[in-house]
């Protein structure tokens, strides 16, 4: 045991639940507070590697994540009829990355973790939320929403992008926040007979680009990223947004927007990153999206989620529950690889949705070299496919 008392994990997502993992395999006693009444279930389709993988294998969880079968057995890109311009079978890309690699939705991954820490007697409290943080010198009170109190030694932020520990702790979002001038929305449809069969297929025009991929015979996920201005959009006006952005889609977009029958899509967001200079205020800190968002087009950030959680838990353990230390130490060697991925992601950004200016001919010819099975295993470097962690002992 590090810490000495409970703590406190506000988030039972990706880097709140790596995190509680780490903590109760060292012998400490974490509780984790998640203001969903129960586990999000709301996410997109991503491809797993890299540091995440490696994470994983640390963990004793990449048996689990290898169990994860989806009938996809291509990725396609494809034009406005449908026809594939540059086809790549998926066991190209697992030989690109010796195999530790794997297509999953962000709840699978949230399912593995929640079920490994439920097995270690992790203990949540869903539909709460902290209200209010007071720091004295050998605790931090909690106030949550519903009223309750508690004392804890430390307390981590993994509550994402809209973090609301952040807020508390270090002000408004706005302060933080970069706009990458895109949004995001994804879903998935449970019956439809769309012509999408065993390949994930990819479909861009100017200002929009559209991820399909198969989770069944006719079950279906959908990811919609376009280019508009920061707007306001409530909730209840979501779908509608995003219907009107895809409005004269090519291929599949409109079709498949116009047969979803939610009130709105699952997943909505804008493509926004967090850049904060501070981690850490006393015995709180902030891990995941809440210190650090990448946002989707860094294909990185479960990864480097599960990498801050692990790191984070390490320098506890190594400095025997010194908070100050262990923080300094997290953000130290976190915050410079997360910040040379926000740029790489801000600059992808600009190229990765087409604009009206963008040459199609020489965007499918880059396309079609990137995933040549001698280019691709350099491509997918460019991606994360080495582990921040690789030359530390597991």
């Amino acid at each position: 045991m590090a810490i000495d008392g409970r703590a406190l994990i506000s988030g039972a997502g990706i880097a709140g639940l790596t995190l509680a993992i780490c903590l109760k395999e060292h012998g400490d006693d974490p509780v984790v507070v998640e203001h969903s009444p129960a586990l999000p279930d709301q996410g997109y389709m991503m491809d797993f590697y890299g540091t995440g993988w490696d994470v994983a294998d640390r963990m004793g969880l990449t048996d689990k994540l290898r169990t994860l079968r989806y009938p996809i057995d291509k990725l396609q890109f494809v034009n406005a009829d449908g026809r594939p311009y540059t086809s790549v079978p998926i066991k190209r890309i697992k030989r690109a990355l010796d195999g530790k690699y794997v297509y999953l939705r962000r709840p699978d991954l949230v399912r593995i973790l929640y079920d490994r820490a439920k097995e270690l007697g992790v203990e949540f409290r869903f539909g709460t939320e902290i209200a209010e943080l007071r720091e004295l010198n050998d605790h931090v009170d909690v106030t949550f929403d519903n009223g309750g109190r508690g004392q804890f030694a430390l307390v981590f932020g993994a509550d994402g992008v809209h973090s609301g520990v952040r807020r508390l702790m270090f002000g408004d979002e706005s302060q933080f926040a970069r706009f990458l001038g895109a949004y995001v929305a994804a879903f998935h449809i449970e019956d439809h007979d769309l012509p999408v069969r065993r390949t994930a297929q990819i479909h861009e025009e100017p200002n929009r680009v559209a991820f399909y991929y198969p989770l069944g015979e006719r079950k279906l996920d959908a990811t919609f990223v376009f280019r508009l201005d920061e707007v306001d959009v409530p909730t209840d006006q979501q779908l509608t947004f995003v219907r009107r952005a895809f409005k004269g889609a090519g291929w599949i977009g409109e079709a498949l927007l116009d047969s979803y029958k939610g009130s709105a899509p699952l997943y909505f967001d804008t493509l926004t990153q967090i850049a904060i200079p501070r981690w850490s205020r006393g015995r709180v800190t902030l891990l995941g999206d809440a210190c650090g968002c990448l946002t989707l087009l860094a294909g990185q950030g479960s990864h480097m989620a599960m990498a801050g959680a692990y790191i984070l838990a390490q320098e506890l353990q190594r400095y025997d529950g010194n908070h100050t230390a262990a923080f300094t130490a997290y953000e130290a060697m976190m915050k410079p690889e997360i910040a040379t991925r926000q740029e790489d992601a801000a600059a992808f950004a600009k190229i990765f949705i087409p604009t009206a200016q963008s040459k199609p001919w020489l965007r499918h010819l880059v396309t079609k070299a990137m995933f040549h099975p001698l280019l691709l295993p350099f491509a997918f470097r460019a991606f994360g496919s080495k582990s921040i962690l690789e030359d530390d002992e597991a």
